[in-house]
């Protein structure tokens, strides 16, 4: 007998070895941070030196850094070194994580006020003028215009006016986690308008700085009249369109963690596949392999998911201000008789015409090169909009699906459809209905049964086993039955007969039909006789009187005319044999 070196298989690590990353300015930030925070909290600090601080902390703050009534801040080895009792302000050490949770508790949004305009206020157009569409940009007087195409649509009129906008940008702590690897850092998004979602000039941006810096005081109230307040977007909205921003800064570093997980990746699985392959090696037993097996790719499947890049981002902090623009507003109409506003903001006593590069998607914030009316009432631009493989309408990527599941077409959200079998989207011309229950699936998971010819989805299909008479086929729950005769293998109703002898269900490959009577019995209630090797049943299974413990089938045996027992054929003539009737 062999002896099996028994091994454990390789369990995943369960805590991941942590890294961090700082950009060139994570200091700045966080001093910036930690400043801002005092200013607002009303905590007093005091610089003992230029990279240790002491906080003084009022009473409702003190629950954010474990009740500590002072708090000593280092922001490099130096600083430590002058007060080695002191908190380190770096990535993810503990008070970075006590600060961050005290911003967002405590100082979530920060409002500068209004930001004065630059260039001189000057006399607002005309409210309404009457434009052409097309594609050329012409501007006379108060008329302009609408320098991007229209989709099978047209632009009707156009506004120009004053009104105030909100302009902010979010700063926000981003973790991102890849197999054994996990980084932070704070970052900050570019300064953009709140309500259209699109960055604003890079004048404008170092102005918000300054205002935020406090090196400018904000403009009186009373500059902006009676302009109107245009909202900002929802607050789900505009932290989805923040958040996107954020991802655009972290192109770079998402792809350098994403490349060092790929390697890690198949590191750990050629590490697997040595492990695996040196205990398939040492197996015999076709159970054996199949469990081992299955064990290794559960195992690639867990190494495999671990790999996968996550950013998880967590809100820190909203600075906004207003800002007086100038804003035009286009009222454009499709041909389907859809309808938009489609507006456009600059700064004040601009002179420029208006351009493609000036008017931005407000959906991604992108410069326009077609301009398509979402069936939702909405513009868009032709980069994050499709047209409908089933109605032939044009819809935005937030109303609606970019691929089918089963053509790969772009659906609107009216003719898209979730498939309770598959559990992914699909269009109405590519779902049918289930005859089990009468509920609709894509056409994907339908498929008739092979028994009955019933169309079935595939939560609701069963197959049978591979060891049955006609293999494995796809059945409804109709005619799916288990063979009795075996072990309870599932088989179909087609495959199975009654045994004639006990009554169960047995299919062709565990019973057989008896030799004598011609029925179907289990295996159970079969012998094969000796000589002629044919299947009899119990009830016509018999016996030679001259070999009593060989099988023969009812008809293989006669009873011998002289002494009446039954003897086979080969044993007939020794019964009637002369020595046989002198003994």
């Amino acid at each position: 007998m062999t002896t099996r070196r028994r091994r454990n298989p390789p369990k995943p690590r369960s805590k991941p070895r942590a890294t961090h990353f700082a950009p060139a300015d994570a200091d700045s930030r966080l001093r910036s941070l930690l400043e801002g925070y005092c200013r607002l909290a009303g905590v007093k600090h005091s610089a003992r030196g230029p990279a240790l601080t002491e906080l003084s902390l009022p009473e409702p703050e003190r629950p954010f850094f474990r009740d500590r009534e002072r708090v000593s801040v280092a922001f490099s080895l130096a600083g430590l070194e002058r007060d080695p009792d002191a908190d380190l302000a770096v990535l993810g050490s503990p008070f970075v994580s006590q600060l961050l949770e005290a911003i967002r508790s405590r100082a979530a949004r920060l409002a500068l006020g209004l930001l004065a305009p630059s260039p001189p206020l000057s006399r607002p157009s005309s409210p309404t003028v009457p434009l052409r569409s097309g594609q050329a940009l012409r501007e006379r007087g108060d008329e302009r215009e609408l320098p991007i195409p229209v989709r099978d649509g047209t632009a009707k009129r156009v506004r120009s006016r004053r009104a105030l906008h909100p302009v902010g940008r979010l700063i926000a702590r981003v973790v991102l986690r890849a197999g054994a690897g996990v980084e932070e850092a704070v970052v900050e998004s570019d300064v953009l308008d709140l309500s259209t979602g699109t960055k604003v000039s890079p004048d404008m941006a170092a102005a918000f700085q300054e205002l935020e810096a406090g090196r400018v005081p904000p403009a009186d109230p009373s500059v902006a009249g009676k302009a109107r307040r245009v909202p900002a977007r929802e607050p789900a909205d505009l932290l989805r369109l923040l958040v996107r921003h954020l991802h655009d800064q972290a192109t770079e570093r998402v792809a350098a963690r994403r490349a060092t997980a790929e390697q890690g990746l198949a590191t750990e699985l050629a590490r697997l596949d040595r492990y695996f392959a040196a205990i398939l090696s040492e197996q015999s037993n076709p159970e054996a392999i199949a469990t081992v097996t299955a064990l290794a790719e559960r195992r690639r499947a867990e190494e495999i998911r671990r790999s996968q890049i996550r950013a998880v981002v967590h809100p820190l902090q909203l600075v906004e201000a207003a800002v007086l623009m100038e804003r035009a507003e286009w009222r454009v109409e499709s041909a389907r008789g859809r309808s938009a506003t489609l507006s456009a903001q600059r700064a004040l006593g601009d002179a420029s015409p208006w351009t493609h590069e000036s008017i931005t998607c407000p959906q991604c914030g992108q410069p326009f090169t077609e301009l398509v009316i979402c069936r939702h009432d909405h513009a868009a631009c032709d980069a994050c909009s499709h047209r409908c493989s089933v109605c032939a309408e044009d819809f935005c990527g937030d109303h609606g699906i970019v691929q089918c599941r089963v053509d790969g077409e772009p659906v609107c959200d009216e003719h898209v459809r979730v498939c309770p079998a598959c559990g992914l989207q699909h269009c109405t011309a590519h779902e049918g209905v289930c005859a089990a229950d009468g509920h609709t699936a894509c056409s994907s998971c339908l498929a008739p049964c092979d028994s009955c010819g019933r169309v079935i989805c595939n939560r609701h299909a069963e197959h049978s086993d591979a060891a049955a008479p006609k293999g494995v086929r796809r059945l409804c729950a109709g005619c799916l039955r288990h063979c009795e005769g075996g072990v309870n293998e599932p088989v179909g109703v087609d495959e199975l007969q009654q045994c004639a002898t006990c009554g169960k269900a047995v299919c062709t490959a565990h019973g057989a039909v008896c030799a004598v009577d011609g029925q179907l019995h289990c295996s159970q209630h079969l012998r094969r006789t000796a000589q002629s090797q044919r299947l009899v049943c119990a009830r016509h299974v018999a016996a030679c009187a001259l070999e009593p413990m060989a099988v023969f089938a009812s008809d293989e045996v006669e009873p011998c005319p002289e002494c009446g027992k039954d003897t086979c054929t080969r044993h007939r003539a020794v019964c009637h044999s002369p020595s046989r009737e002198t003994e």
